[in-house]
């Protein structure tokens, strides 16, 4: 849903900034009707998912806009920002799955180190694949799921 809505966000404001009247009125429309179906179907989740709905974009680009202004646009800045929701949102972990060298996964990579480090050093792990069994992916996620579990009785237990 994260990038279905920032296309809508997208769309709306290049119509109103061309002053494209019912297109951006096609676009208003388009995302509130996208916005309920996905509180429609998502309901069928509430109550065994922590963070069931996508917050608005704006959020998620005002999150990113210290390390990536929303003038870049794309993957990276909703990666960006999504994953500093996740934070406030006191997640004690973030992964970052993305296909071998996938610009936007390699400018997210590079970027999440600052991110890390002035976040308490959240846990954090990068995966990229290139469709290529990897033999050292399940001791990497044991060692991630170890740090998590660190960084939530470090920084989420009293």
């Amino acid at each position: 849903a994260e990038w279905v809505l920032y296309i809508n966000y997208i769309g709306k404001a290049r119509s109103f900034t061309k002053r494209q009247g019912m297109t951006w009125i096609t676009n208003v429309w388009t995302d509130f009707l996208q916005r309920r179906y996905e509180h429609r179907y998502s309901a069928v989740f509430e109550g065994t998912l922590r963070y069931l709905w996508e917050p608005p974009t704006e959020d998620i680009l005002k999150n990113a806009r210290p390390y990536l202004h929303p003038c870049f646009r794309g993957e990276s800045v909703l990666s960006i920002g999504k994953s500093i929701d996740y934070i406030n949102r006191r997640t004690a972990g973030i992964i970052s799955i993305m296909p071998f060298t996938c610009m936007p996964g390699t400018i997210v990579s590079a970027i999440m180190k600052r991110c890390k480090e002035e976040n308490n050093n959240i846990p954090y792990l990068n995966l990229s694949y290139d469709g290529q069994a990897e033999t050292n992916t399940m001791t990497r996620l044991e060692a991630f799921m170890y740090q998590v579990r660190r960084y939530h009785e470090r920084h989420h237990n009293p």
